[in-house]
């Protein structure tokens, strides 16, 4: 988890008055997504027979852990999973650095005197600007006041997304697959992700072609019992037209209460249908 991003989220609702308050209530949100991360990891370690699982309670070890956790799949279908959450987790480090650097230069420069605070009446939002001459061994806090943030951390920090975005996904492939994109990109998007990870704590780990295969397995046998039960016959279980007597309700005899056997022709007395010539039965010569 990117503690930086809470950071600075803090800093966009520090005001002159209460500002410690921001700082405490954000701190606190971050303490309690990361141990419903932590306890996930835990979960899903323990399921699957993963090693060292106390590494989910260290922040950096925590975010490695991800990948120890995802290792059924690849990224890239190439890249060992664990070998990106190793990246990840020293970049979180450094963005972490480089934030409280960023952050402790503004201290020093405040200070100093060489820091005008200002208040924006409309957002209630503390500006800074740099006012008046230097002292030499505060170059390097005004450099980074300057320049950290706006041209190395802000780009650091969208690289760092693209890696953790890579982890995310193989992990989210892993335990689910199914709504693996949405989970990938509301956690890469907002600080839930530990949150998520606790939904999901409890689900099966799969790789994902495996998962695929199963899934269109699954599909195909639905299918064809769909193809069973309403084309292989018609919606009476017979054929109504039919004249063959094993199949037809009027066709053929045998369908018939004699059993098969003609009925005698009511009519046979006055040479109905016995008779053999085609004379009228009422002619008596």
């Amino acid at each position: 988890m990117d503690f930086s991003r809470y950071i600075i989220v803090s800093s966009y609702f520090v005001t002159d008055k209460l500002w410690w308050l921001p700082i405490v209530c954000v701190g606190a949100f971050f303490a309690v997504v990361f141990a419903l991360q932590a306890i996930a990891l835990y979960t899903v370690a323990s399921r699957s027979g993963y090693k060292n699982k106390w590494m989910a309670f260290v922040p950096f070890l925590s975010t490695y852990y991800i990948g120890v956790c995802a290792q059924k799949n690849k990224i890239f279908n190439r890249v060992d999973a664990r070998i990106f959450s190793a990246v990840a987790a020293v970049m979180e480090f450094l963005l972490l650095g480089g934030s409280i650097v960023y952050y402790v230069a503004i201290l020093l420069l405040a200070r100093s005197g060489c820091l005008e605070i200002t208040i924006n009446e409309m957002t209630s939002m503390v500006l800074a600007e740099i006012v008046g001459s230097i002292p030499n061994n505060l170059f390097w806090a005004e450099w980074c006041f300057n320049n950290l943030y706006d041209y190395i951390l802000s780009w650091f920090s969208l690289l760092f997304m693209f890696v953790q975005v890579l982890l995310l996904s193989a992990f989210f492939q892993t335990y689910s697959a199914r709504r693996y994109f949405i989970f990938t990109v509301a956690s890469a998007l907002f600080p839930i992700q530990g949150i998520i990870f606790f939904i999901i704590r409890n689900n099966k780990g799969y790789n994902y072609r495996e998962y695929l295969r199963l899934e269109q397995e699954r599909r195909y046998r639905t299918y064809q019992q769909f193809q069973q039960q309403n084309f292989s016959q018609n919606p009476y279980n017979q054929n109504p037209y039919s004249r063959n007597g094993e199949s037809g309700p009027y066709g053929g005899y045998d369908n018939r209460p004699s059993g098969g056997v003609k009925p005698e022709d009511p009519f046979a007395e006055f040479g109905g249908s016995s008779r053999t010539d085609n004379s009228d039965p009422f002619d008596d010569n």
